[in-house]
C-alpha cells in the first residue's frame, strides 16, 4: 500500500510544544483546584474516545492491505526478522524485570488477609485470540482477536490474483482514517490538559506512599530503556542516528506519555517511521508496506511497557515477604509473557495468585494507574517505534552489525543500568517504610461506638444460673449486662491493642449486639483447657474468639449459625513457605512438626494429617516469639494468620491445596434454645444489613474506615479561598 505525501497533515514541533504546555498547565490546574479539577475528567475521556474512534478500523485496514500487498516471500522474510527482533526485545525486558528488585531496600513485611489468596484467575484466551465472530470482536474492541482476523485475511489476500482494486480501496480508506486521526491529534493539547488536571487534582501522596518502591523502580527502568537502550540499539543496528530517532519519535512519545494510551499513537508512529525512511532516502514500496504491517501487528504482542509491569509482581513478593526464587525465573517469564497477551488487568492478578501473593495487591497497582500508564506508555511507544525501524531495515536495506561497537554499547548499557539500580536503592533506603505504618494500623485499631464495657483479665467467677422456667436471654435482659467470654490473644478477632484495650472483629460484633439490646458489656477471659467448664458454670453467656465449628465442639456446646467462613492455613518461617503447597505434601513430611491450639482442633488435625507430628500448643505467640522450638509450623486460619504476620513479618501464611474451609460461630451452653434462636436470628439480620461485611473489611482486610479528607490544593490549603 502507498499513502502518498501527507506531510501537511503531520504534526510538527509546534504541536509538541503545545502538548507540553497543556501538560504543565493541567498539572498546575489540578494542584491549584484540587478535587474540583476532577470535573475535567469527562473532557479527557471525550478526547480519548475521539482518538480511538478511527484506530481499530485503521488497524484492520492497514493489516489487511499491508499484508495483502506483499508476496509470500516478502511476508515470510518480514515474519522471521520481525519475530527475532521481537523476541530480542522481550529478553531485554525480562533482564530489567529481574534486575530491578536489586533496587528494593532490605525489609520484612506481612499483610492483612486477602480473599484473592483463595481465588483463581480465569482468563478466556479462546475468546481473546480466536475471532469466532469477527464482527463481535470488533464491536467489543477485542483487539487481539480482531488482529488475528485481519492477519488471516491479509495472508489469504496475498494469493488472490485480481486484488489490486481492493488494495486501492484499502489504501484510500487508510489515508482517510489517517487524516481523521491526524485532525484529532491537533486537539491533543486540550485533551492532555484535561487528563493532567484530573490526575493532579485527585491523586494524593498517601495513595502512592505504599508503592514508592515500585513506582520509583518502574520509572527508573522506563527512563533508562526509553532514552538510552532502545534508541541506542537503533543507532547501533541501523543507518539512523540517535538524534533522528528522538526527533521523529518525540510527538508520539509526548502524546503517549500524556494520555497513557499506546493505541492512539499508532498512526503517528507509522507516519513518522515512513518520514524517517524518506529523509534518509531509504524509502520504497516495500518499506512502506512493511511499516504499515509491523506497527499494528506488533501492537498486539506484549511490549516492553507491559513486560515492565511485572516489576510490580516482584515488588508485591518483596512487599509481602514472598520473594520469587531465582530458579523460578524461567517459568515466571513464560507464564508472564503469555498471560500478558491478555492484558495487564488479567495478567497481574493471575500471576499474584500463582505465586500465592494476595492478588488484591493489584488494587495498589491501580492506585498508580495514571502515573504508571504514563511511563508504561512512554516505553511502549519507543519500543514499538524502535522495533519497527530495526525490523523494516532488516527486511529491506539490512542491518549494520558492528561487533566491537555493539559490545561497547552493551557494556555501557549494563554500567548505566547498574548505576541506576544502585542509586535507586540508595534513595529508596532513605525513604520512610510502610511496614511500620501497617503494624501500627493493626495495633491502633479501635471499636467504633463502644458500649460501657468492663474487661476482666481473669475470671471473676460465675453469675447465678437461670432458675427453672427462666431462659438465659431473659436473665441477661433483666440484669442489664451481657457477659461474653474472650480469647485474649486471637488476632484479629479478640486481642489487646497498643493502648491496652480489648478489640477485634468478635469484640465489636458483640458490642453492637449489646448496644442494640441496651445492655452493658462484660468480657471474661477463657483458655482452651477450662473453656467448657467455664461456660457450663456460668462464667459467661456467650463465647467468642474465633471459634471454629468442629465435631467435638458440636457435641459439647451449642453453636450459632456461622457468621464467617475461614480457610485453614499454616504459618511458617519465610524460608519454609515453598514446602507446603498441598496438604498431601504437608502430611508426607514426617519431620515437620505441626502446632495446633485447642484439644478438639488438635484431635481433628491429627486425624486428617495422620503422617504428621501434630502437637497441641497453648497459644500462637509462644511459637511466633520462638519459645516453641519443638514446632515448625502452626495450623491457623488464613484470616488470623495474615494478621499475625503483620506483627511478625519473618513468618508467612501458606494456604495448601485443596483449600479447607471451616465455619466460625459463637458458642453457648447446650439446652437454652431461646438464646440460640435469638443469636441466630440476630446474626442473620446483621448479615442482611451489611454489618458483618463492614466489620470484615475493617478487621480482616485491614481497610481503613476513616473519612477521607479533601485533597490538598492551593486554593484551599494555601489561599484559603474555599473550606
Amino acid at each position: 500500500m502507498t499513502t502518498g505525501d501527507k506531510r501537511s497533515d503531520r504534526p510538527g514541533s509546534g504541536l509538541t510544544k503545545l502538548i507540553l504546555i497543556g501538560l504543565v498547565l493541567g498539572v498546575f490546574t489540578g494542584l491549584f483546584f484540587g478535587e474540583t479539577a476532577g470535573r475535567l475528567k469527562i473532557v479527557g475521556q471525550a478526547y480519548i474516545g475521539l482518538l480511538q474512534m478511527s484506530i481499530l478500523p485503521y488497524m484492520v485496514v492497514s493489516l489487511i492491505g499491508g499484508i495483502g500487498s506483499l508476496s509470500y516471500e516478502k511476508a515470510a522474510r518480514l515474519a522471521v526478522t520481525g519475530g527475532l527482533i521481537l523476541v530480542g526485545s522481550w529478553v531485554i525486558a525480562f533482564v530489567v524485570v529481574f534486575l530491578m528488585p536489586l533496587a528494593f531496600p532490605n525489609t520484612e513485611a506481612g499483610s492483612f488477609f486477602s480473599p484473592s489468596l483463595v481465588e483463581i484467575a480465569d482468563v478466556d484466551f479462546i475468546d481473546l485470540y480466536i475471532p469466532m465472530n469477527p464482527f463481535s470482536s470488533l464491536a467489543r474492541t477485542v483487539v487481539p482477536a480482531a488482529a488475528v482476523f485481519s492477519v488471516a485475511l491479509g495472508i489469504a489476500l496475498i494469493g488472490v490474483e485480481k486484488k489490486q482494486p481492493l488494495l486501492d480501496v484499502l489504501d484510500a480508506l487508510s489515508q482517510a482514517l489517517t487524516r481523521v486521526a491526524m485532525l484529532i491529534v491537533r486537539l491533543t493539547p486540550i485533551g492532555v490538559f484535561a487528563i493532567a488536571a484530573n490526575a493532579a487534582g485527585t491523586m494524593t501522596i498517601e495513595d502512592i506512599g505504599r508503592l514508592q518502591t515500585y513506582v520509583v523502580s518502574f520509572i527508573v527502568a522506563t527512563l533508562v530503556l526509553t532514552f538510552w537502550v532502545l534508541p541506542g540499539l537503533v543507532t547501533v543496528l541501523t543507518p539512523f542516528t540517535y538524534r533522528d530517532v528522538m526527533r521523529t519519535a518525540r510527538t508520539a512519545l509526548v502524546t503517549g506519555f500524556a494520555t497513557g494510551n499506546l493505541f492512539i499513537v499508532l498512526p503517528l508512529l507509522i507516519e513518522n517511521a515512513k518520514r524517517l525512511f524518506e529523509e534518509r532516502l531509504l524509502s520504497s514500496e516495500d518499506t512502506q508496506s512493511y511499516i504499515e504491517v509491523l506497527v499494528p501487528t506488533s501492537f498486539n504482542f506484549p511490549n516492553i511497557g507491559k513486560l515492565l509491569t511485572l516489576i510490580f509482581v516482584m515488588f508485591a513478593g518483596w512487599y509481602t515477604g514472598t520473594t520469587l526464587p531465582v530458579g523460578d525465573y524461567p517459568m515466571f517469564s513464560i507464564l508472564g509473557l503469555f498471560t500478558l497477551f491478555g492484558g495487564v488487568d488479567l495478567a497481574i492478578p493471575f500471576l499474584l495468585d500463582q505465586l500465592r501473593i494476595p492478588s488484591d495487591l493489584y488494587q495498589l497497582y491501580v492506585v498508580t494507574g495514571v502515573a504508571n500508564s504514563w511511563f508504561a506508555t512512554l516505553i511502549a511507544v519507543m519500543n514499538l517505534y524502535a522495533f519497527t525501524l530495526v525490523a523494516a531495515c532488516a527486511a529491506t536495506c539490512g542491518l549494520k552489525i558492528d561487533g566491537p561497537r555493539l559490545l561497547r554499547f552493551a557494556i555501557l548499557s549494563v554500567l548505566i543500568l547498574g548505576a541506576a539500580i544502585a542509586l535507586t536503592r540508595l534513595g529508596l533506603s532513605q525513604m520512610p517504610s510502610d511496614t511500620e505504618a501497617q503494624r501500627n494500623t493493626l495495633m491502633q485499631m479501635e471499636i467504633s461506638d463502644p458500649v460501657p464495657t468492663v474487661v476482666h483479665l481473669k475470671s471473676p467467677g460465675p453469675v447465678p444460673l437461670p432458675g427453672p422456667g427462666t431462659s438465659r436471654l431473659s436473665q441477661i435482659l433483666k440484669r442489664g449486662t451481657l457477659r461474653v467470654g474472650y480469647n485474649p490473644g486471637n488476632l484479629p478477632f479478640t486481642f489487646f491493642n497498643s493502648e491496652g484495650r480489648l478489640v477485634g472483629f468478635d469484640v465489636e460484633l458483640v458490642s453492637i449486639l449489646a448496644r442494640e439490646l441496651g445492655l452493658k458489656l462484660e468480657l471474661v477471659p477463657w483458655n482452651y483447657e477450662t473453656v467448657y467448664e467455664q461456660l457450663g458454670q456460668g462464667d459467661f453467656d456467650l463465647l467468642i474468639g474465633g471459634i471454629t465449628v468442629t465435631t467435638d465442639r458440636l457435641a459439647k456446646v451449642a453453636l450459632s449459625s456461622p457468621y464467617m467462613t475461614i480457610t485453614s492455613s499454616l504459618v511458617v518461617p519465610d524460608h519454609l513457605r515453598n514446602e507446603f503447597a498441598t496438604w498431601d505434601q504437608v502430611d508426607a513430611q514426617s519431620d515437620i512438626r505441626i502446632g495446633v491450639t485447642g484439644t478438639s482442633r488438635a484431635r481433628e488435625i491429627a486425624l486428617s494429617l495422620v503422617g504428621s507430628d501434630v502437637t497441641q500448643i497453648g497459644d500462637y505467640m509462644d511459637f511466633l516469639n520462638g519459645k516453641r522450638n519443638d514446632v515448625d509450623a502452626i495450623v491457623i486460619s488464613a484470616e488470623a494468620g495474615s494478621a499475625w504476620t503483620v506483627l511478625y513479618p519473618q513468618f508467612a501464611v501458606v494456604i495448601p491445596t485443596p483449600h479447607r474451609k471451616a465455619p466460625m460461630s459463637f458458642a453457648m451452653v447446650k439446652g437454652d434454645r431461646e438464646l440460640l434462636d435469638f443469636v441466630n436470628g440476630w446474626l442473620e439480620l446483621k448479615q442482611a444489613d451489611t454489618t458483618l461485611d463492614t466489620l470484615y473489611e475493617a478487621w480482616i482486610l485491614g481497610k481503613s474506615s476513616r473519612v477521607k479528607k479533601p485533597r490538598w490544593s492551593i486554593i484551599r490549603n494555601v489561599l484559603h479561598w474555599v473550606e
